[in-house]
């Protein structure tokens, strides 16, 4: 059942006003599931929504002390996989929408999901790329995402339909064709014939906010970062207000989850590491970073079919430690192979806290679902540390991801 069947009257006000949100009989209830920085998790009938806070079985929460929403729905409602085209920022966020031109820095562009909404500009300095056409291939597409990611020349690249690439300096773009100035020369392709553009890295400009945001995963297969002041609940509305200053009206229907972004929960990913170390299983072999918020091999996290925005990306065999210096109270996340291992690979996984194992999970593989931990007390811990280790194959397939990694803060009473 779509959110907008459950919701029976709005109250719309000034701007601390809540959005209240009845529901039908309990058998048709749309449902949402809270996880709270104490710890908590809630499932129930959503009651009100705004931009401060939402209510949940009676209870109010500000959005502070949220970790994630999830929006219950059926099957059907999931998530589809990126379909046509495809817009990533420079801070991570993909839209799904298609690339139209280059006008006055910015790019024009329309969503596809949503074709009622009116086209929008994105600064050009906030673009680190776009694919013109997506594979059908998840593979493809990862692999897309993943040289975005990783380009250091500071050149624009356009990756072409036959497999030819070109680099240069993108110099226009309009409806019908790309026009890039390369080794002096100026070469204009149609757009029909550039698969993929990658732009120049160096010129990437999108400041990190420092407010409370919601990074909000919409079931198109969009992904964007909010500023929750801005935004707004407005009937059946998400009034959105992105961290490159673009506004959109998005159909609540739309959205799938919401994570909150500098509340009193701290996204390991978000945090720089006091060490990460990498023992390559033969010498020489392929280093393999920490990666934050993909996988080892830079592509998406993915665990049991489902894509996840945050968390990190380990191979064995690795270490990373963090430094707590006392300011938590709890440590979670879900942890598994990630789905390209496709039932190969094998590893041992582990946390530890002050030097004291406190989960181990011995022959992590894809037969296993993946584990969420429980939640593990780290009051008057200093330091946190993740190993991912060698299985019966050695290092091989052994792509280890950390989902939704957080550590929660102490609430102001606790010492």
């Amino acid at each position: 059942m779509k959110l907008s069947q459950w919701i029976a009257r709005i109250v719309a006000g000034t701007l601390g006003s809540l959005v209240a949100i009845s529901c039908a009989t309990a058998a048709d209830e749309s449902r949402v599931a809270v996880f709270a920085a104490d710890g908590s998790e809630t499932s129930g009938p959503l009651q009100s929504l705004s931009h401060e806070s939402l209510t949940l079985a009676g209870r109010i929460s500000k959005w502070s002390d949220v970790v994630w929403v999830r929006f219950e729905r059926s099957v059907a409602d999931l998530p589809q996989e990126p379909r046509g085209s495809a817009i990533w920022l420079a801070n991570g966020d993909r839209l799904i929408a298609r690339p139209l031109a280059i006008q006055d820095e910015q790019l024009r562009a329309a969503w596809l999901r949503f074709s009622e909404l009116p086209e929008f500009a994105v600064p050009l300095e906030s673009v680190r790329g776009v694919s013109l056409s997506l594979p059908q291939s998840r593979g493809r597409r990862d692999e897309i995402a993943a040289w975005l990611f990783d380009r250091k020349a500071a050149v624009d690249e356009l990756r072409l339909i036959n497999g030819d690439a070109v680099a240069g300096e993108l110099t226009g773009w309009r409806a019908a064709s790309i026009t890039l100035k390369s080794a002096g020369t100026e070469i204009r392709l149609p757009n029909s014939e550039v698969r993929d553009i990658g732009f120049n890295p160096d010129l990437l400009a999108l400041p990190e906010p420092q407010e409370l945001c919601w990074l909000v995963s919409l079931r198109d297969g969009s992904r964007i970062t909010l500023l929750a002041s801005k935004s707004r609940v407005d009937a059946t509305t998400l009034k959105a207000a992105h961290v490159s200053g673009i506004a959109w009206d998005i159909p609540l229907e739309a959205v799938f989850e919401m994570r909150v972004l500098r509340g009193k929960a701290v996204f390991l990913s978000d945090l720089i590491p006091l060490e990460s170390r990498h023992s390559p299983f033969l010498p020489g072999s392929r280093e393999w970073p920490v990666r934050r918020d993909r996988t080892a091999a830079g592509q998406p996290l993915r665990l049991g079919g489902q894509e996840f925005p945050k968390g990190l990306g380990m191979h064995s065999r690795s270490t990373v430690t963090y430094d707590l210096a006392e300011k938590y109270r709890a440590f979670q996340a879900l942890v598994g192979l990630d789905d390209t291992t496709v039932g190969r690979g094998t590893a041992t996984c582990a946390v530890d806290i002050d030097g004291r194992r406190v989960f181990e999970q011995l022959a992590l593989n894809r037969a296993q679902a993946p584990q969420r931990l429980p939640l593990i007390d780290v009051v008057g811990a200093r330091r946190l540390t993740l190993t991912v280790d060698f299985g019966e194959l050695g290092d091989s397939q052994d792509y280890v991801n950390w989902c939704d990694a957080v550590l929660l803060r102490k609430g102001e009473n606790e010492k």
